[in-house]
């Protein structure tokens, strides 16, 4: 059965204007799904809508929505109209590398509502469609930090959190109304994301190409999935060892692997 078959015709991406949303856009276009693409930056939209019309012959929405605003989803509703969305990627959000007390508390303002408020009213809006049709399929993007509280990206990491409970707890919510949910957990990914946090893609890092496959092989068999082997083993670890010394060893690896040596900002 075919990703069309058996979700349905149109597909919605949030931050689909670069990095792993951008990459998703491709991959559901090549499976000939029609494309909602949501991001703030319109430019880029219709340069990927443009590209993936000629390529794959499919219909494409571009969505320029800003997820921070207060009426976002009245905005998106109009975008999306009446089309039966079956596939929907929650990947929009940002974070911030540094100490917590010297950011500005209007960027973690921010995050929450793009990170997790964002999430949660799509999700809801879009999800409960598909439960009446009994069929779908919704993606969460969580993070490698999601596992563990995590020094340096203290709101981050808390948001991302908060996606791997939210896509686990609806895979099983929903299983019973045919709706695939999958709370996908990347690691270090080569992405613009790291220039917007201030920080980098660590030692091995991952593609973005790596990350979408990992979340369409698992699209339907588990509840969650971590990215690459070395990511695993990095969630497996807590288990053995006390709170304290994760920690301890999440706030080195953060300030020795995962910052940038230049000051700059993350996705």
């Amino acid at each position: 059965m075919t990703l069309k078959e058996k979700y349905g015709n149109w597909a919605l991406v949030t931050g689909a204007s670069s990095g792993i949303g951008e990459e998703f856009a491709k991959r559901l276009a090549s499976e000939n799904l029609n494309l909602i693409l949501v991001a703030r930056r319109i430019e880029r939209l219709e340069k990927l809508s443009k590209e993936l019309i000629e390529k794959h012959n499919i219909k494409v929405v571009v969505a320029p929505v800003d997820l921070s605003k207060k009426k976002f989803m009245d905005e998106l509703k109009e975008y999306a109209g009446k089309r039966e969305v079956g596939f929907l990627v929650n990947n929009a959000g940002f974070g911030y590398n540094g100490e917590f007390v010297e950011a500005d508390p209007d960027v973690f303002r921010k995050m929450i509502k793009v990170n997790c408020i964002a999430s949660t009213e799509i999700a809801h809006y879009f999800g409960a469609q598909m439960a009446k049709r009994k069929k779908g399929a919704i993606i969460f993007l969580g993070s490698l930090v999601g596992y563990s509280p995590t020094p340096f990206t203290s709101v981050y990491s808390a948001t991302k959190a908060f996606n791997l409970f939210m896509g686990e707890a609806l895979w099983y919510e929903l299983k019973k109304n045919n709706v695939d949910v999958l709370a996908l957990n990347p690691g270090g990914t080569a992405t613009e994301f790291q220039q917007v946090a201030g920080t980098s893609a660590g030692p091995v890092a991952r593609s973005v190409k790596e990350v979408v496959n990992t979340a369409m092989k698992k699209l339907g068999k588990r509840p969650s999935v971590v990215d690459g082997f070395y990511n695993k083993v990095l969630t497996v670890i807590p288990r053995f060892i006390t709170r304290r010394s994760t920690l301890m060893i999440a706030g080195y690896m953060r300030k020795k692997l995962y910052t940038a040596k230049a000051p700059s900002v993350s996705s």
